[in-house]
């Protein structure tokens, strides 16, 4: 019997059953992937039948699907806001909570634009470069740089610059954190997804998450607060006075971040932002004016 593409969905659907995660959505991006279509032609082409090699590719990522592996690396890909963007175990997976820290950003981004300004912005631990892409392809006025400790890591997001006509548009540099710019360079924004899972939280992550994502990108100390500590205890020497920082944290640390920034003097304007499950996501805070004072803002107790 010919495997057409409705065929192939329901074989999917079964196959994946026995997955931790959402079987339907991975049959459908998997399968659209195969045929090099949208999702949401999948409808229309519901009658047409896979060539052969459709189906030896579409049976390999089932495979490897079924053995945990994420849909994103299977096909190479993943989608973040407009951009298509490649993607394999060297780099996170993007994901949704990501693209509102971003219109967070752009939002702030716009602002500048209408004073004519060419804002300047940082993204630390860049990763497939989906933050720093996205920035600079929504606000082409922006100048960005990325930077990433990982060599492996730089060679998607480049990779990816290219792929998205971007390459012109954002500085790639290797370094850790901050260590990736010079001790005086100032920006408008530093923006972040930093690691933020305490390690001890390593066993209640999905499978597909703990045992294929990097965990240099995921895991940040005891707490979960090592990486978002050190870049907010030196982001006040690297923005211009009232200038932006931007972070992704953990829903249950959001607020305690928040909390330390609120009775720090380097920061003003203190705000958490829900992502679309409610969850708290999105911290911003502004520089305030006048001399950094960090990293004493955190205490001995955090340390």
């Amino acid at each position: 019997m010919a495997l057409t593409v409705a065929l192939a969905l329901q074989d999917a659907l079964t196959r994946l059953e026995r997955v931790p995660s959402s079987p339907r959505s991975d049959a459908e991006e998997l399968r659209s992937r195969v045929l090099g279509t949208g999702r949401g032609a999948l409808r229309l082409l519901a009658a047409r039948e896979l060539t052969a090699a459709q189906g030896e590719t579409f049976e390999r990522w089932l495979t490897r699907r079924e053995a945990g592996e994420p849909v994103q690396y299977i096909t190479g890909r993943a989608a973040f806001r407009d951009l298509d963007l490649a993607v394999d175990s060297r780099v996170l997976v993007p994901r949704p909570e990501t693209e509102g820290l971003v219109e967070a950003v752009l939002v702030v981004l716009a602002a500048e634009r209408t004073r004519g300004e060419m804002p300047r912005v940082l993204d630390l631990g860049t990763g497939s470069g989906a933050i720093a892409l996205a920035l600079a392809q929504e606000a082409p006025h922006a100048r960005v740089t990325a930077v990433d400790a990982s060599e492996g890591a730089l060679q998607v997001a480049r990779a990816n610059a290219e792929a998205c006509a971007l390459a012109d548009r954002v500085t790639f540099v290797h370094g850790d954190w901050f260590g990736g710019v010079a001790e005086d360079e100032r920006f408008e924004v530093v923006v972040s997804n930093p690691p933020y899972i305490a390690e001890s939280d390593a066993d209640s992550l999905p499978a597909d998450v703990r045992d294929w994502e990097p965990h240099e990108a995921l895991f940040s100390g005891p707490d979960g607060l090592d990486a978002p500590r050190e870049i907010v205890d030196t982001a006040p020497r690297h923005l211009v006075a009232g200038g932006l920082l931007a972070l992704e944290l953990s829903e249950s640390h959001a607020h305690e971040v928040a909390a330390w920034l609120e009775g720090a003097h380097d920061w003003r304007d203190v705000r958490v932002l829900d992502d679309l499950s409610g969850r708290p996501r999105v911290l911003l805070a502004r520089r305030e004016r006048g001399p950094a004072i960090a990293p004493a803002q955190w205490g001995e107790e955090r340390r």
